[in-house]
């Protein structure tokens, strides 16, 4: 006995956001995609279980029975142009009807109004010494997208980047939406905390070392540092260091380091 693996009155083409004519490796592609997105174990959308549920019984249909599905959509699509019994009139009448139907069934089955993708959010986390490194390049490298993106001192501000047209793609035509990057900077380490443009930070030293003229190598958020120590120095007081603060770019000049030391 002949089983139907489908259901006629679907337009599975549509559940996936394809024309009819699509070819298998694009079908293949298209159902990847969407199956990533709407999986029940990762997607946090309402209805992703019923979606997945349709674009793999859509998928199954297409790459295991689409020509026997074409057929009887087309069909049910169709139906009878017009009737073998009455007048001449009736018959003529009821045929240009016939195909009346048949072209807003076919138009209403194969189309549907596009819908636009959703926006990606993601926030990734830095530490300062990575964001100053990240400042000093000028670009930050998203591997998801591989691509780079601007990196400047908004970031620190905590700006949302945007970049168009590299979130969700839409259906049936519709744009795709935006990739919305964002980072979470730990602007306090252990010992160095931002202010500003401005770094502030002890570094403890041996000290033997903290005697006037004395040189003193330590290291920062901005790499390795020397120092000489000042002739009147104060374990209260900082020791400025020009330009070592954050990197300067299109927003501002570059922030000064200011260094205490304290005996170890």
């Amino acid at each position: 006995m002949f089983t139907q693996h489908f259901d006629a009155n679907k337009d599975y083409f549509a559940v996936l956001g394809l024309h009819n004519q699509a070819c298998e490796k694009t079908i293949k592609l298209t159902y990847r995609r969407l199956a990533r997105r709407y999986h029940p174990d990762v997607s946090k959308m309402p209805n992703a279980t019923l979606k997945f549920q349709e674009i793999s019984e859509a998928y199954e249909v297409l790459s295991k029975h689409r020509e026997a599905y074409c057929r009887a959509f087309s069909r049910f699509t169709t139906g009878s142009s017009h009737s073998r019994y009455g007048s001449h009139q009736e018959t003529q009448t009821t045929h240009n009807e016939g195909f009346q139907r048949q072209d807003y069934q076919a138009h209403s089955k194969w189309s549907r109004a596009p819908i636009n993708g959703k926006d990606r959010v993601i926030c990734y986390p830095l530490t300062l010494r990575y964001a100053i490194r990240l400042l000093q390049q000028g670009h930050f490298y998203i591997p998801g997208l591989k691509v780079k993106m601007k990196f400047t001192r908004e970031a620190f501000d905590g700006k949302t980047f945007r970049l168009k047209g590299k979130g969700y793609q839409g259906l049936f035509g519709g744009q795709p939406g935006d990739y919305l990057v964002s980072f979470k900077i730990n602007q306090e380490s252990l010992s160095w905390k931002l202010q500003g443009a401005d770094l502030y930070g002890e570094v403890k030293v041996p000290k033997s070392l903290l005697i006037p003229g004395g040189t003193v190598q330590f290291d920062s958020p901005v790499g390795a540092l020397t120092l000489v120590v000042p002739v009147n120095y104060n374990q209260n007081e900082f020791i400025k260091i020009q330009n070592k603060g954050l990197p300067s770019d299109e927003r501002g000049l570059a922030g000064h380091l200011y260094a205490r030391l304290i005996a170890a």
